[in-house]
């Protein structure tokens, strides 16, 4: 079914903007049960919520989902700014999204040697605990290296809409700013533990709701110059022809 370019920009900024729910929610069962330094605290209030801890990593997936369908309505909306830049986009997107969703398998692994069973018994129960602890540590830095995908992302999105003539560049320059958020963070946790610690949550937090929040609520409540889009798409279509 054919949609208008008004149309996919509010599906675009919908879905992102849903997609923030379940992922706001993981992010919030994590930070509840899991308490820093601590393996055996920890494996006490996971195997205590085990609901709870189980319906995080699922939120998380849901998210991820959300954020691609998300991400597929904004190609469909930009490619005629640039057909090649939009699909770098996509791809970085799906990139730091698979890289993501390996969180559930961190998570479930972690929950798996807590849980003990014929398999770990050759494992104390304070070395599964420290194993498993290792494993929510890996999730954090998981996330971390996804991070620097969506960052390359967040600065093609504002590059496509610096060059477009439908949506505001001021929201293009938002989303580069955004971007470089995300790759300073994420670098820095890997070069610089202590820089990021400081960095946060200034950078990527305020970042993102600075690029992301104020583009996908435009997309959503204003959409795009549909008579812009359609004169630009014409352009580009006139252009693969020659």
């Amino acid at each position: 079914m054919k949609t208008t370019p008004r149309v996919r920009a509010r599906l675009a900024g919908a879905l992102y903007g849903i997609s923030a729910v379940p992922a706001g929610f993981s992010v919030f069962v994590l930070q509840k049960l899991v308490v820093r330094g601590d393996p055996a605290a920890t494996a006490t209030n996971i195997l205590g919520s085990e609901a709870l801890f189980r319906l995080g990593f699922v939120a998380d997936i849901v998210g991820i989902m959300f954020v691609v369908g998300s991400v597929l309505f904004l190609y469909e909306l930009l490619k005629p700014v640039s057909r090649s830049l939009a699909l770098l986009m996509v791809s970085f997107c799906l990139i730091g999204s698979s890289i993501q969703a390996l969180n559930s398998l961190q998570d479930l692994t972690a929950l798996l040697l807590l849980k003990g069973g014929n398999t770990m018994t050759a494992l104390t129960t304070a070395q599964s605990q420290a194993l498993a602890f290792v494993f929510l540590r890996l999730h954090t830095l998981t996330y971390d290296l996804a991070m620097a995908f969506f960052g390359v992302f967040a600065i093609l999105i504002g590059c496509l809409v610096l060059r477009s003539a439908f949506v505001p560049r001021v929201l293009g320059v938002l989303m580069v700013i955004d971007g470089l958020g995300y790759l300073t963070f994420s670098f820095a946790t890997f070069l610089s533990p202590p820089f990021a610690a400081r960095l946060y949550p200034y950078v990527p937090m305020v970042t993102a709701l600075l690029g992301e929040a104020s583009l996908m609520l435009w997309l959503l409540v204003r959409g795009v110059n549909a008579q812009r889009w359609e004169e630009q798409a014409t352009a580009a279509a006139g252009q693969r022809e020659l």
